[in-house]
């Protein structure tokens, strides 16, 4: 019989598995630590285990875990006077954190702690371990740290070459099963993407789109990744998580990707210690352009974007915006300006005005019925059409390689005398010395000098290599774009307006006094150019 009873420690098992581990250290698995502690707990009488608690994917650089705080819950109620794990690693990376349960909270408390492979009890500490216990733990941070920055230069290798990273796809897209890096489209979600931008193409607002969906009984896309099967969680909380909202729809408006354009490094964490995600810089997202196939074209993307930053609010009783909103400005004051109703005989007149001169801040009224608006836009959209169907028939009257071939011509003019302009900035700058000790600049002067034609030699490189690299893309291009050219010959046979035509193919309305109407239409520039390039095969073939 035992004169001294040993004592006997109520013993929490605590695991943990960081996704790091999963990948590099089999024997860390949740599996295995737990077989370790009960192997060594059945040859220690002194330990009884009362529980266990786990964290399954939570890095070691921060306490805040769901299974460490139950491991302290356990303590603080009495049900626990001992922790164990594996090792030092399992219970903490952080240096300072993990040396304070260790150094004070635990010794506070009364508890007893073990950490099997690194040979550490603290109900049997050596005077070694002062120093030992110190020394691993920041060992552990310093690998912690190493494996950080590799993960993230592999994250930025990664993205940099068009490979998805995500935890979850983008609506509309899923993951290739053949390549988790590859995004590829999700047949039905690709389908109601279309419709959000059809319907803004035709004028509805956001939230318009977003009841539209809801009568449809369309998942929202977090719960749509739900009913796919997806452990999906969102860091944003609604207060009806099952519908979709104006948020939403407006998220999906501007997201690029839907033109095959993956952005990422958007957010992330400062470092490895901090695990708030932080809005990165601009400057420091990775883009990758045509990465992935797209679900809505190009310039239907960008013609979105120019009606988003308009002023184009729906009346409370319509769900779709007027015609014209959003396009029609002042000339004078250069401001949006709006529609007003006029009642005579109880007949309603609807007119454009401008915002200014209705809101008693000066300029002139530059007033137009919308009947009359809306026609003059109409005939001038057709008389656009008909420029661009004869210019389509020009074009396909010419081949290829003469459209090659003058291209090339004025790239090579363009090219020659940006090599001339860089080769009069060199000389200049090999001039300046000679200058100096020809006593015509001084010391500073010449520094100054050469710093400014440094700079200007520096923009002359950088452009002139531009040129040479569109010139090298001009001689790979089979054809000419015809993209821009599509969009007025879809709508050849118009003979009223629509909304999605309008804001297709017109940029801005402006109205002048008298009513007199200018419009800017889209794709200006291209026209223009083409009836140049036109002109320029013309005077060639003479």
């Amino acid at each position: 019989m035992e004169l001294y009873p040993k004592k006997v420690y109520s013993t929490i098992a605590y695991y943990r598995l960081s996704k790091n581990d999963c990948s590099t250290h089999e024997s860390d698995s949740i599996t295995n630590q737990r077989k370790l502690i009960q192997n060594y707990a059945s040859t220690h009488s002194d330990i009884e285990l009362v529980g266990e608690a786990f964290d399954d994917g939570y890095t070691g650089t921060n306490f805040n875990r769901p299974g460490f705080r139950a491991v302290m819950e356990a303590i603080e109620s009495g049900k626990a006077n001992c922790v164990i794990v594996k090792d030092l690693s399992r219970l903490g990376r952080e240096y300072i954190e993990t040396g304070k349960y260790l150094e004070m909270v635990f010794p506070d408390k009364g508890v007893r702690f073990i950490a099997i492979n690194d040979d550490v009890d603290t109900d049997h500490r050596s005077q070694g371990d002062d120093i030992l216990i110190p020394v691993k733990n920041i060992m552990n941070e310093s690998q912690c740290r190493e494996l950080s920055k590799k993960l993230r230069e592999q994250f930025r290798l990664q993205r940099s070459q068009g490979e998805f990273v995500g935890a979850f796809a983008s609506y509309g897209y899923c993951k290739s099963a053949e390549d988790r890096h590859k995004l590829i489209i999700d047949d039905y979600a690709a389908e109601i993407v279309r419709t959000i931008f059809s319907l803004k193409m035709q004028g509805y607002s956001q939230q318009a789109i977003a009841d539209s969906l809801n009568k449809m009984d369309v998942l929202p896309p977090a719960e749509y990744k739900k009913s796919s099967g997806l452990r999906y969680q969102s860091g944003f909380k609604s207060t009806n998580s099952s519908a979709w909202t104006a948020m939403a729809v407006r998220k999906i408006l501007t997201n690029s990707i839907y033109i095959g354009e993956l952005v990422q490094g958007k957010r992330g964490t400062p470092n490895y210690k901090v695990k708030k995600m932080r809005v990165r810089r601009q400057e420091d997202w990775v883009v990758v352009e045509h990465n992935h196939e797209p679900i809505i074209d190009e310039l239907a993307f960008q013609v979105v974007q120019k009606m988003l930053g308009r002023d184009t609010r729906t009346s409370p009783k319509d769900e779709t915006v007027q015609l014209l909103a959003g396009l029609v400005f002042c000339p004078a004051c250069n401001r949006a300006m709006c529609r007003r109703v006029v009642t005579r005989s109880q007949k309603k007149f609807y007119y454009y005005v401008c915002s200014t001169h209705k809101n008693g801040k000066g300029c002139s009224s530059h007033s137009i019925p919308q009947e009359k608006l809306e026609l003059a836009v109409l005939h001038a959209i057709q008389g656009q059409i008909k420029c661009v169907v004869e210019m389509d028939a020009l074009l396909q009257s010419v081949s290829n390689s003469d459209l090659l071939a003058v291209k090339l011509k004025r790239m090579d003019i363009m090219i020659a005398q940006k090599e001339q302009e860089l080769d009069r900035q060199e000389t200049f700058r090999m001039k300046l010395y000679e200058a100096m000790t020809d006593g015509l600049v001084d010391k500073e002067e010449y520094h100054q000098m050469r710093t400014k034609y440094g700079q200007k030699i520096e923009t002359a490189q950088s452009a002139l290599a531009e040129l040479r690299e569109q010139r090298k893309q001009l001689e790979e291009e089979s054809a000419p774009s015809r993209a821009w050219m599509d969009q007025f010959l879809q709508y050849k046979n118009i003979t009223a307006l629509s909304r999605e035509v309008v804001v297709t193919l017109v940029d801005k309305i402006y109205v002048y006094e008298g009513r007199r109407v200018h419009i800017d239409f889209s794709f200006r520039n291209q026209m223009m150019e083409t009836m140049d390039l036109l002109n320029s095969v013309q005077k060639e073939a003479i």
